[in-house]
């Protein structure tokens, strides 16, 4: 006779996929304004491989890849986007006073940062794997 009980374990993980966590911050600050942060992490031994990619907060800039998200050990390039849309007259965030038609999407991080990247992050097995980065960058409108 066979028993089979309901264990509530970790979720199996055949491809030895790591958590990955941080904290992606503007100038030392937050992303003021933004409606869209990500990060991405993309193989650099295979970058036709599927790379993982999640939204970040952009108060807090804080970020978590889990289970399938996460990532299999290896080096990657990682690329960090974010958008905001801006007041065309104040040069500021938008508001409920911006009036229609007087708004305007801006890249809040530039190439370098994503499409252009050399920025790369090495995933360790078994180790806690914390990638933080500070975008540094002059914003112009």
């Amino acid at each position: 006779m066979l028993l089979f009980s309901g264990c509530k374990g970790k979720p199996a993980n055949p491809d030895g996929r790591m958590d990955v966590s941080g904290k992606i911050t503007l100038n030392g600050g937050q992303f003021e304004g933004a409606e869209m942060c990500a990060i991405a992490f993309i193989p650099i031994d295979d970058p036709s491989l599927i790379s993982s990619s999640t939204t970040f907060n952009n108060k807090t800039g804080k970020y978590l890849l889990t289970l399938q998200d996460g990532l299999k050990p290896g080096k990657y390039k990682v690329a960090i986007t974010a958008q905001a849309v801006y007041d065309k007259r104040t040069k500021k965030p938008i508001t409920t006073e911006t009036p229609e038609g007087a708004d305007y999407r801006v890249a809040l991080v530039p190439p370098e940062f994503n499409k252009e990247s050399t920025i790369e992050f090495e995933v360790v097995k078994d180790k806690n794997n914390v990638f933080d980065y500070d975008v540094k960058t002059e914003l112009k409108f």
